[in-house]
């Protein structure tokens, strides 16, 4: 995947991968698609800015973007509290990983998703969604 992905800002959604699906597993990054309006305007992301390279962060979009799109993930900025609180509301739904991916997917999160740090700037259309299922 390219460190920038383009994504269109009219009717986005973003779908990268299974959450927990049976076979999901990290791996080669996914190939992220953009779905949106023919002719639609574009922005472009910078996939590091958002997702810092890290052991958890092909955890984090192999297994939890089919459920969810990134924008929770970026936007809350949860505690430490608050992602282990999470991570035990969310251990059943993402059953293909190893108690050690879950682990580093977790830690990945508590790590560059907290509220120390700023939340970036994401298109409008992008920050309306919330759900990809």
């Amino acid at each position: 995947m390219h460190p920038v992905l383009a994504i269109a800002v009219s009717s986005v959604c973003i779908v990268l991968a299974g959450c927990g699906a049976p076979g999901s597993s990290p791996g080669p990054r996914p190939a992220a698609k953009a779905i949106s309006s023919p002719g639609g305007p574009s922005a472009k992301l910078n996939i590091d800015e958002i997702f810092p390279p890290g052991r958890g962060r092909d955890l984090v979009l192999h297994n939890c973007t089919t459920c969810h799109t990134f924008v929770p993930i970026v936007v809350l900025r949860m505690t430490k509290e608050a992602w282990e609180r999470n991570s035990r509301d969310h251990r059943e739904r993402v059953t293909a990983l190893s108690d050690e991916d879950f682990q580093a997917l977790y830690k990945y999160l508590v790590t560059n998703f907290h509220p120390d740090r700023p939340v970036p700037k994401l298109p409008r259309e992008l920050l309306d969604t919330w759900t990809s299922n």
